[in-house]
């Protein structure tokens, strides 16, 4: 049996875990060809050959345009050069001569920044330039040298011009030639940055899905850890073992079938106790039938025996006389004692089985409250003990501490005749371990979710915890002269109500005995009342 438990668990952890992954790789392959072609089609779309080819036209034309503003400085510069007045005040040494010429040249060429006439040896003769520095930041300088006269002359003078022409200019030409630059690196790039794109997303689903199957192959542990727990709790139960409880850990599913397993071994557990109780009982009461046959049979001739020897007895001797007398006195007292046991055996043996009906329990202890108040004119019937109350009134205090009048009902399954019972020997209980001392003695109803709880405390010095489990058995009793069965009776009849009852600590010193009973509707009541009927149908107990 644990073999196949282990095999079915492990296959529910395999499915769990193929299950998990399965899931998860569908969505991610089909994530990682829709993130394929949605880079490509992006790319594909963005890269045009026809703009490569419009950007190489228009560097062209920037190009083209660069290079026709230098020919014409440079030609500006040859035609200054060819000036026959120039190259001959240039030959002549003139200076001031040349610096006219170069005055009158720049009124001609307004893109001239300076003009320098240099000798042979490289002196300068004569300068002339447009009265401001070239702004570096608006203009770009062309330098362009020219002989003044023959080539091939030694002595000729070299003219040196300086052109400037709008930076701006340049400056676009520079910037486009980096922009197609850059478009020719991006599209030698493309592929690769499309496969690098596509390999970083698959490797972030891959970690992703990952990530998933580890997650889910923890939760299948989980999930077939819990039903490990359940099924060797299970088979525990099946063993007879009705004291095993499973974690409830979490809200889910499972957290609720264990609680509801738990719940159903506490009911379980509770049903039997209550069925093995009530099947002792019922052995108890068979003894206790026979055992009160067996006493009540000779105590009649015992006394009337005793009794005739008493009367028979010769006057003269007063010493024997006295003797009789006593032994009369102690074997009536004693046959007293004894029919006394022998009507608690019988009474317990006849104990009816309880009837029940619906009631308000709030409105049953009322009536009880005034009749053992002396707060009802109906006289006992024999079942009150209104002596007992009111004889104990000066020592001893009675207090009902129960719902006003008027508020809702607790509505409960009982027998009148019986939950009467139980409540006067609790009470009677309760004064006699308060003893001849004053004390107070106190019974509460409460609400308590499902349940209406009736306790019955006093100020006396309580039961000790050893005894507390042990005191509602038959015989077992702490008194002197009792009979340990009014605590059995009290628990028998409240288990046929579907109750249970504890001894406990009361908040005023002493004993507190509670008795739990079921609220009409409830699910404890419909519990605890289809198992009664159960046992009522099988004839156990009564």
């Amino acid at each position: 049996m644990p073999l196949l438990v282990f095999a079915v668990l492990s296959r529910i952890r395999q499915r769990l875990a193929l299950a998990i992954v399965v899931t998860a790789l569908i969505p991610v392959l089909v994530a990682i060809w829709l993130a394929e072609s949605t880079v490509r089609q992006t790319a594909a779309r963005f890269h045009q050959p026809e703009i490569e080819t419009h950007l190489e036209r228009s560097l062209g034309v920037y190009e083209e345009l660069a290079h026709a503003v230098k020919r014409g400085m440079r030609s500006e510069a040859a035609a200054i050069a060819e000036r026959g007045s120039l190259r001959r005040a240039a030959k002549s040494g003139d200076a001031a001569a040349v610096k006219r010429e170069l005055a009158v040249i720049f009124s001609e060429h307004p893109s001239l920044v300076s003009l320098v006439v240099k000798d042979a040896e490289g002196r300068a003769l004569a300068r002339h330039d447009r009265g401001r520095p070239l702004d570096p930041k608006l203009e770009n300088a062309l330098e362009v040298e020219r002989e003044l006269g023959d080539p091939s002359d030694p002595d000729a003078a070299v003219l040196v011009s300086v052109f400037a022409t709008e930076r701006a200019r340049f400056d676009e030409l520079s910037e486009m030639n980096q922009f197609v630059d850059l478009y020719k690196a991006v599209d030698r790039r493309r592929e690769a940055d499309q496969t690098s794109y596509v390999l970083a997303f698959a490797l972030l689903l891959g970690i992703t899905i990952a990530l998933a199957i580890g997650v889910g192959t923890l939760l299948a542990q989980n999930v077939a850890g819990r039903v490990r727990e359940l099924s060797k709790a299970t088979q525990l139960v099946a063993a007879g073992d009705l004291t095993i409880r499973v974690p409830e850990r979490g809200h889910d599913e499972l957290a609720e079938l264990a609680r509801a397993f738990n719940s159903m071994l506490a009911e379980v557990a509770d049903s039997r106790s209550r069925i093995e109780y009530l099947q002792r009982i019922a052995a108890w009461q068979e003894m206790a039938r026979r055992l009160a046959h067996e006493i009540k049979n000779p105590l009649t001739p015992i006394q009337l025996a005793v009794q005739e020897i008493h009367r028979r007895c010769p006057e003269g001797d007063a010493n024997f006389k006295r003797l009789l007398d006593s032994t009369l006195e102690i074997v009536e007292d004693e046959v007293g004692t004894l029919r006394r046991l022998v009507g608690e055996f019988s009474d317990f043996a006849r104990l009816p089985r309880a009837i029940l009906e619906r009631e308000d329990l709030a409105v049953f202890l009322r009536e009880q409250r005034d009749r053992l108040l002396g707060r009802d004119e109906e006289r006992s019937d024999g079942e009150i003990p209104l002596d007992l109350v009111r004889g104990r009134a000066e020592g001893a205090e009675l207090v009902f501490d129960l719902p006003r009048a008027g508020e809702e009902p607790l509505e409960v399954l009982m027998d009148r005749q019986m939950l009467r019972r139980v409540l006067l020997n609790l009470i009677q209980n309760a004064f006699q371990a308060l003893g001849e001392k004053p004390g107070e003695v106190r019974v509460r109803l409460s609400r308590d979710g499902d349940f209406a709880n009736l306790d019955v405390e006093d100020s006396g010095p309580g039961i000790p915890e050893e005894n507390r489990q042990t005191v509602f058995d038959p015989y077992v009793t702490t008194k002197h002269d009792g009979t340990g069965l009014g605590l059995a009776i009290v628990k028998k009849v409240v288990i046929e109500h579907g109750g249970s009852v504890t001894a406990q600590v009361s908040e005023l010193g002493g004993a507190q005995l509670r008795v739990r009973l079921p609220r009409l509707g409830s699910r404890a009541s419909a519990l605890v009342h289809g198992a009664l009927e159960s046992r009522s149908e099988a004839g156990v107990g009564g």
